[in-house]
């Protein structure tokens, strides 16, 4: 599915690689993969993104910004949180991040715990005896993923959170490590924009399940772009056969990860609405899965109803995504195909039977 969590008691080496190959990242103590973003009140893509640190050649800028950082002491080594660290982790928190965030390292690497079932390593700068930066990342067999970084605010001008980077990248190359994993950007949201400064990187597309390389990633392949624009084809066709239906994003696509009840909640960031069954609560609805790119007819009901806060939230600042904002559960799928032929006959069936019932 689309965003999916584990949390495993054990992860070698290799199955890491197999997990950053295949689009998941590190949160906390847990493993997850997602496609699809809710910030505020819009949904957006996540595109993850990984360099080739075979090809990698470090450009002249960022030769010179690891010259200049010459100035300060660097050290690589296994992780190690103390008192320091954590003191650097709150000063970065106040100064960088507004939302919601860890209150300390040790609860956003660690989930508050002891253990890691990660190989983490860390890269400090110090200027003299004092900690001005960190960061933190797994290492694979092949591939280094990394996870965090923060720097004290009074160097922001040395770029140190940049220059980690490249540190990590430089001792991937030094060690003989294949692939460095960033995380994800989120187009048409500037705040991870920075990793693609790091050199020429691939994007995961999740249809083919290949990394291609994001210098050609067209908007029709981002996640979202992808799923909307088939789903408006889709809706033309409808219209022309004379099955009335209407486009809903859905912000409540991640329902299934913050719930106690076991349910088949929908996990889809869009859908066309296109009738009532009997009972005001359920629906018909098309969704597109971008892992089988095919399409599917749900029979899906309501859960229950977002405080009307939330809903006036999003209709207000959201007009061009037009929102759902009721917990929708799935109660059976009526038909799967990438032929939409197949999706117009399973409508019309299901209207004809809804009219002489």
């Amino acid at each position: 599915m689309f965003t999916e969590k584990m949390r495993p008691t054990y992860l070698s080496r290799t199955k890491l690689d197999e997990y950053l190959a295949n689009g998941w990242y590190r949160m906390g103590q847990a493993i997850f993969t997602c496609h699809f973003l809710c910030f505020g009140e819009r949904i957006y893509s996540a595109v993850w993104l990984r360099l080739n640190l075979e090809q990698h050649q470090f450009s002249k800028s960022q030769r010179k910004l690891i010259a200049k950082g010459q100035q300060f002491r660097v050290e690589i080594g296994n992780i190690k949180l103390d008192k320091q660290k954590e003191i650097l982790y709150h000063k970065y928190r106040w100064y960088r991040f507004k939302g919601n965030i860890s209150t300390s390292l040790k609860e956003s690497l660690f989930d508050g715990g002891k253990k890691n079932i990660f190989h983490t390593m860390e890269c400090c700068i110090y200027d003299g005896q004092k900690l001005i930066a960190v960061s933190f990342f797994d290492v694979g067999d092949n591939s280094i993923a990394s996870i965090l970084g923060m720097y004290d605010p009074e160097y922001a001008k040395f770029s140190l959170g940049y220059l980690t980077m490249l540190y990590e990248i430089q001792y991937g190359i030094k060690n003989s490590f294949k692939y460095y994993y960033p995380g994800y950007i989120v187009p048409g949201y500037a705040r991870f924009d920075y990793k693609l400064n790091i050199g020429n990187v691939d994007y995961y597309n999740v249809g083919k399940k290949q990394w291609l390389p994001h210098k050609i990633l067209p908007k029709t392949e981002m996640p979202l772009e992808k799923t909307v624009h088939q789903l408006k084809q889709v809706r033309d066709i409808l219209l022309n056969n004379g099955i009335q239906n209407q486009l809903f994003y859905y912000p409540l696509f991640e329902t299934h990860l913050i719930t106690y009840w076991d349910d088949d909640y929908l996990k889809y960031p869009a859908f066309l609405w296109c009738s009532t069954l009997d009972g005001s609560s359920d629906y018909l609805l098309v969704v597109y899965d971008l892992v089988k790119e095919s399409f599917l007819l749900l029979h899906c009901t309501l859960f229950s109803d977002l405080p009307s806060f939330l809903e006036e939230l999003f209709e207000e600042a959201n007009m061009d995504q037009p929102c759902f904002l009721e917990v929708l559960t799935v109660k059976s799928m009526i038909t799967f195909s990438n032929d939409v032929s197949q999706l117009v006959h399973a409508l019309k069936v299901s209207n004809r039977l809804r009219r002489i019932k």
